[in-house]
């Protein structure tokens, strides 16, 4: 079986193919030195925008890998959404023959699940940028990247004039916001944004070098800047107020009407290039429906000459957004016209719109001749190759009526009287299926063939029919699904490039800053260290030498407080204390009545035996004979009974009497183990702050005797001696006393002890218990002195500095130089960090 791979990466905007080697047993990548003549190779599958590309890939595929009946086996890596494009298409019969469709265990994450991760990733990272930093190049990159990952979708709606971009986004809108004509009407650039309620509307521009912004409500208007009475705001004013009590779209239409007006004045007359409108948007649609933000954007006309650097305001106003989606509109009979080709030259120099997904407008469909039953394939490849399409076209080109939108969305209710006319001619073509005329745009639709079936049954299916049959629900379906689904990708990857140029300049300009913080750090350092080392050496010396002194006499000092606090214990004592357990035990248990019975059973039996061979003498009768028998063999048993009830009677007395001995001795070697504790703890203190006192005046004696320092530094710096705070130490019982079943080495599988042994043990273990504590204070009590040495001569060091003004200041630039070093290193590991995190996000995983 043929097996193929499609591994499609739409950050990268790269498509790659792979085939299956039975001899490597491993997938082979086709490519120019594998397979020259491969058709997998074509420019447009290799870099276009795969769901758009799926089909016509598909169909290479089997036409050039597939063996006769057999089906191939086409393996997909990439991510979910790309999947599900594939699997609708070889999911139909056309393919049921032809493919097996799997998926690789090895994929990309869906962009809109990770754009949010990026954003949070940007929030964690840009105090790393904005603090401290100041360069103009990184802001505006930092601008550039909020923008891109922000949820604004532009939409930038390009044409030469007379073409209908005005009344086609006034149909995207839902009413007649921008003002149409034949003529020439959009004479700046309009950024038009859905408003956030929709009982208000804001236009705001510059006029004279200051900001003017008006607000629209259905009772009034208000200027939200001062407008400094200037001639255009007065009359402004005036159109306004004719129109106060007109709805929200009669005011902006008739405002942005009137403002038109301005456009080509002298240079101190005219208004910004740039108008921006915040707008209600009709919410019966999809507009109503989408989280997405959209943000329309109005061109003048290309080919307008009093408009021909406008394109260049547009280029700055979607400077900072990274997926602006392209929508070309032009009428039917220009889709061969020299001015939309000179048009596509210029918007294919924006690197701001994705021009994988440029989407072409047949605006005024009506007047185009148009077949009853559709377009046939020829049709299609024939408008395909014109001039424009052939140019431009990625994945969709969309017949529409825009008048015929507009009325479906306005409740066929219209300002101007032209457009009403269109309506009420066009309308019964769109309205009436068994009008012989009957027309639905959006059967006309060119785009791939399963993304054109599911627009189609959705169209089909829509409440709306008019809406429907106008083409411009299918535009608008085709606008949010570029918004939902493949605008994140581009948007994952802008933000990519925008943070990585970030953290190149940031990285630079630390690296730079770095630079200079160390060589003047160097030299101050070299600089401090020589002014300071002549004043100080004495006092590290003397330390050093005090601190070694006083560990070397440390041993000799305790002598005696170890030796008396290893008390020694005799074999008498022990001896005498057992015996005085056994007879306590013995006298409570009964031992010498058991004995004494043990004797009467004895006496018994020779008194029994005496007693009934006189009874045989004195009766002659020799049957008795057997009675003594019997009655010897009874005393005898009784004799054996008390004896063995005497033994375990003692047995047990002494096993009570041994394990009182021993609780005995290990409450006796507890006891002694605390007081030696406290004795040397007490005797080791009093050794270590001696010490320090005696630290403490050697420190003085160097200072009030140094000719470097005038008499005010050494009384000050004495003081500081005198004052400084006292030896702590730690407490470090805890980790003395435990001294757990180490009397298990003594024990005798016996009722009595070893007394030799036992004093031996104690003894031994007593020593070694003393030797331990003296050790463990030694660590202990020397580590806190050696601390509060260091301690006491840093301090001193630090007055030193403080006293010489020099000193001092190289000091402080010294420490400022070496914490802006080591801030701007921690800035850049978090920032190489967080474009790690993102090149993971983007990153091929594993499942």
């Amino acid at each position: 079986m043929t097996r193929i791979k499609i591994k499609s990466d739409p950050y990268q905007k790269n498509t790659e193919f792979q085939s299956w080697d039975e001899r490597s047993n491993d997938w082979k990548n086709i490519d120019i030195h594998t397979s020259p003549n491969s058709p997998l190779l074509k420019h447009d599958f290799v870099v276009g925008f795969f769901p758009f590309k799926a089909k016509q890939i598909v169909d290479e595929i089997i036409g050039a890998y597939q063996a006769g009946s057999e089906k191939i086996e086409l393996v997909f890596e990439g991510t979910d959404d790309e999947y599900r494009e594939l699997e609708s298409i070889c999911g139909g019969e056309e393919y049921a023959d032809n493919i097996s469709l799997f998926r690789s265990s090895c994929y990309l994450e869906n962009a809109r699940d990770i754009l949010p991760k990026i954003n949070d990733i940007f929030k964690e990272m840009e105090p790393f940028v904005s603090e401290g930093i100041r360069d103009e190049a990184i802001r505006k990159n930092l601008e550039k990247f909020s923008d891109a990952s922000s949820d604004v979708i532009p939409i930038c709606v390009i044409g030469n004039y007379s073409s209908g971009k005005s009344t086609f986004i006034n149909a995207l809108v839902g009413y007649e916001l921008l003002p149409s004509s034949d003529e020439p009407t959009t004479a700046k650039v309009y950024k038009i944004s859905q408003a956030k309620n929709p009982d208000r509307a804001v236009i705001s521009f510059e006029y004279k070098g200051k900001r003017v912004g008006i607000q629209f409500t259905s009772e009034d208007y208000a200027f939200l800047t001062d407008h400094h009475d200037y001639p255009l705001t007065e009359q402004l004013k005036n159109t306004l107020d004719e129109i106060a009590c007109e709805s929200i779209p009669v005011k902006l239409n008739r405002a942005l009407e009137f403002i038109n007006t301005y456009a080509n004045r002298t240079k101190d007359e005219a208004i910004s290039d740039l108008i921006e409108i915040e707008a209600p948007f009709d919410d019966d649609g999809i507009w109503g429906q989408t989280w997405n933000n959209f943000v329309f954007f109005d061109t003048p006309g290309s080919n307008s000459v009093s408009n021909i650097d406008h394109y260049q305001v547009l280029k700055n106003a979607l400077e900072n957004l990274s997926n602006g989606l392209p929508v070309f509109v032009l009428e039917h009979d220009s889709l061969d016209s020299a001015d939309n080709l000179r048009l596509y030259q210029e918007i294919n120099e924006m690197t701001e719109m994705d021009k994988r997904f440029t989407m072409i407008v047949v605006n005024k469909a009506d007047a185009a001749s148009l077949k009853k039953n559709g377009l046939t394939e020829t049709d299609r490849t024939r408008i395909l190759d014109y001039a424009v399409p052939r140019k431009i076209y990625a994945g969709g080109l969309y017949f529409v009526s825009y008048i015929i939108g507009l009325g479906a969305k306005n409740d066929q209710i219209f300002m101007d009287d032209h457009n009403a006319e269109v309506f009420a001619d066009q309308y019964n073509k769109y309205e009436n299926p068994v009008s012989r005329s009957y027309k639905q745009l959006y059967r006309y639709n060119i785009l791939p063939e399963q993304i054109k079936r599911r627009y189609d049954e959705l169209c089909a299916q829509h409440k709306n029919q008019l809406y429907a049959n106008s083409g411009l629900y299918s535009v608008e379906l085709a606008v949010e699904t570029f918004a939902s689904v493949y605008s994140h990708y581009n948007k994952c990857r802008q933000s990519q490039l925008f943070l990585s140029e970030v953290i190149r300049r940031t990285t630079d300009r630390i690296a730079v800053e770095k630079q200079v913080c160390e060589e003047r750090l160097e030299k101050n350092r070299q600089q401090f260290e020589k002014d300071r080392q002549a004043l100080i050496e004495i006092l590290k010396q003397k330390s050093d030498s005090l601190g070694g002194q006083f560990s070397e006499d440390y041993d000799g000092r305790m002598a005696n407080a170890v030796e008396d606090s290893a008390q020694v214990m005799e074999t008498a004592e022990l001896k005498s204390l057992e015996e005085e357990y056994i007879r306590l035990n013995r006298e409570a248990k009964g031992v010498e009545k058991r004995r004494n019975e043990m004797r009467d059973a004895g006496r018994s039996i020779g008194d029994h035996v005496v007693e009934n061979f006189s009874s045989i003498r004195k009766e002659r009768n020799f049957s008795a004979l057997k009675k003594i028998g019997a009655d010897f063999s009874g005393d005898l048993k009784e004799f054996f009974d008390n004896a063995t009830e005497w033994n375990e009677t003692r047995r047990e007395a002494d096993r009570a009497s041994s394990e009182e001995l021993i609780r005995s001795v290990k409450d006796l070697y507890t006891d002694t183990v605390t007081r030696a504790q406290a004795r040397i703890e007490e005797q080791s203190k009093a050794y270590w702050e001696e010490s320090s006192r005696l630290f403490k005046e050697e420190l003085l004696r160097i200072i009030t005797n140094s000719p470097v320092l005038t008499d005010q530094e050494r009384s000050e710096l004495a003081g500081i001696i005198i004052q400084y705070q006292t030896l702590a130490f730690e407490d470090r019982a805890e980790a003395i006393f435990y001294r757990d079943a180490f009397v298990l080495k003594i024990f005798r599988d016996t009722n009595r002890l070893n007394i030799g042994k036992l004093t031996k043990s104690f003894n031994s273990e007593m020593q070694k218990m003393v030797w331990e504590i003296r050790e463990t204070f030694k660590r202990s009590h020397a580590d806190s002195f050696c601390s509060w040495k260091a301690n006491l001569i840093d301090t001193v060091m630090e007055d030193i500095v403080e006293l010489s003004p020099e000193l001092h200041t190289l000091d402080e630039t010294i420490k400022k130089e070496t914490a802006r070093i080591e801030d701007l290193e921690f800035k850049k590991g978090k920032l190489n960090e967080c474009i790690e995190q993102i090149k993971e996000l983007m990153d091929w995983k594993e499942a």
